[in-house]
């Protein structure tokens, strides 16, 4: 029934090209005519008739056999005048004309006459500080000048080999201590030169925290921490969720980001959201490392550290060998700590080190060279716990467990190409049929879902972390603003444990011809995120690119690309058994 609806929209799609016999012009991008851009190169895609002639000013532009248009022009300053127009086989034609407006940026030049021109304090956000934190300055106005700022400090000039060869940047820094406690408001930046002063203040407000001994606790087990507060449209990148009623020292706040001390060197974001602030009454207990258990199950190895308070960790892998570190922020233990651990499933081996005054790294080598997740958790009280997951006895795809995650739905549609066919009814069209070569193979298949129906991110993850499969599959397209150049097939993940399943899908999806946009490292996407599971982004190609989505309109090139992923499985299975 799923497959005879998507049937039905390409029907449609097609249709509607020969009912529009004579001449016309669908444009996916741009949608105005009138367009003011500051990049040198602009684009157009879209979709015409079959059999149609497109011509940009006269040159001749090709058009795929389903209608298909996609162009780029470099620009020059100014207007520039463009008529797209579509020709049938009567002569019949229709055209568009479009203004681009370019305007590269201005070149830099010295500040004329006295005046500030611009102040940049960072960070770039109201933010409250604390003793230790830097504030950094950067502006342009009038050279040779004495600039100063925060009590009164100077701002040097940058010498002409910082600054292109234009005078008048100044930059500096300034680290507050104690004394610095009545900071609440704008900076003003002051410039004098000959009796003239003048004076401009940031943007933003910066605010001293008197009280250091704010800490909060996070909420749930889906509280993560992120490097920074900014970040892309995927958000700041995350580098690990807690667990609940962790304990979290505050130092700060960037916009709605608060800064976190996990240990001496290192620091840490967490949304204002995620975290219940309180007032410190008293002193927290030093967390002494001494109390350690070692267990296994028919499923897991588990590593349990007693600890005086829920302290945050932060983790990473290695393959071949396969090795998990979790390190514990703000735990210590006795000299020469090396607690006995009896035999385990997966743990080969363990070292317990203290890696720095207030960090206690807990390092597991592992049996098998492809680490297949883990999960870190309180239990018992302060308990930290973590659960290693036992390679499956049997690595093939009979008797396994299969996450399967069609991107998009419902309302989020996802992207679409110059068909109009959307990203969120291909991407469930092929999951379906990748769903359906696994269970020929013998697995279990979870999926997010089997109709176009929302479902929120959130709920994927936790969804997924919670039911573990043994492997997990999210199935998107991508797109992209040039849909000239740019094309291809590509995975993402964002841990090391999870770069051979995508490199061994990667790799059999390059076999159908589509060209490489690489296995790519660090992803920042949320399904991504959970470390219980091996996990796999498969961005199969481009639907912005007139060449991709045509291929991906196939049903039997989907049938090829379904094939492909569960081959990439079996290779990854194969490779991990060595």
């Amino acid at each position: 029934m799923r497959r005879f609806a998507l049937l039905l929209l390409l029907q449609t799609a097609y249709t509607g090209l020969q009912l529009h016999a004579q001449a016309f012009l669908k444009m996916a991008q741009p949608l105005r005519t009138e367009i003011n851009t500051g990049s040198s190169k602009h684009y157009w895609s879209g979709r015409t008739c079959t059999g149609c002639k497109v011509l940009l000013n006269n040159d001749s532009i090709r058009v795929y056999p389903n209608g298909v248009f996609a162009i780029k022009r470099e620009l020059k300053p100014g207007k520039n005048l463009f008529v797209l127009s579509s020709t049938d086989s009567t002569g019949k034609f229709v055209s568009r004309t479009y203004n681009v407006y370019f305007t590269s940026p201005p070149p830099v030049r010295v500040t004329p006459s006295f005046r500030i021109d611009y102040v940049n304090i960072s960070p770039k956000t109201n933010t409250i500080l604390s003793a230790g934190d830097t504030l950094r300055v950067r502006m342009k106005g009038y050279p040779g000048g004495q600039a100063s700022w925060f009590n009164g400090r100077s701002i040097p000039e940058l010498p002409a080999g910082q600054s292109g060869g234009i005078p008048g940047f100044y930059a500096g820094y300034y680290v507050l201590t104690e004394a610095d406690s009545l900071l609440n408001g704008k900076v003003n930046v002051y410039l004098k030169d000959r009796g003239q002063t003048a004076v401009l203040p940031g943007n933003f407000r910066y605010t001293y925290q008197r009280n250091t001994q704010l800490v909060g606790r996070t909420i749930d087990d889906m509280t993560y921490l992120t490097i920074s507060p900014d970040g892309d449209r995927l958000g700041p990148e995350k580098i690990g969720y807690l667990d609940r009623d962790v304990l979290l020292h505050i130092t700060g706040k960037e916009g709605s980001h608060y800064r976190v001390k996990l240990s001496k060197s290192q620091f840490a974001y967490i949304p204002e959201a995620l975290v219940d602030t309180m007032t410190l009454t008293e002193q927290v207990p030093q967390s002494i490392a001494d109390d350690v258990r070692v267990w296994s199950d028919k499923q897991y190895d588990y590593i349990s550290v007693g600890l005086a308070e829920k302290l945050p960790y932060l983790s990473t892998q290695e393959v071949n060998p396969g090795k998990i570190t979790v390190d514990i922020h703000g735990a210590i233990s006795e000299p020469g700590f090396l607690p006995t651990t009896q035999s385990t499933g997966e743990i080969s081996r363990i070292d317990w080190q203290q890696v720095s005054p207030d960090v206690f790294r807990v390092a597991v080598s592992l049996v098998n060279k492809q680490p297949w997740g883990y999960k870190i958790y309180y239990a018992d009280s302060n308990r930290l716990t973590i659960r290693i997951r036992h390679q499956p006895a049997n690595l093939q795809l009979k008797g396994m467990t299969i996450g399967l995650d069609a991107g998009h739905g419902g309302g989020n549609v996802g992207t679409a190409g110059a068909m109009g066919i959307a990203e969120k009814q291909l991407a469930l069209n092929l999951s379906l049929l990748v769903k359906a070569a696994l269970e020929k193979e013998g697995a279990r298949v979870i999926t997010t879902r089997m109709s176009d129906m929302f479902v929120d991110n959130q709920a994927r993850l936790y969804n997924y972390r919670q039911l573990a499969p043994d492997l997990l599959l999210s199935i998107h397209m991508n797109s992209s603003v040039n849909p000239v150049d740019i094309k291809g097939t590509a995975n993402y993940y964002k841990y090391p444990f999870c770069e051979p399943l995508n490199r061994f899908i990667h790799n059999r999806l390059l076999e159908t011809g589509l060209a490489d946009f690489k296995n790519n490292a660090n992803f920042n996407f949320i399904l991504n995120m959970p470390t219980e599971m091996p996990s796999a982004l498969i961005e199969t190609l481009f639907l912005s690119s007139p060449e991709d989505e045509m291929r991906i309109l196939d049903e039997q090139f989907r049938l090829v690309l379904a094939d492909k992923i569960v081959q990439g499985l079996k290779d990854f299975l194969q490779d991990a058994a060595k």
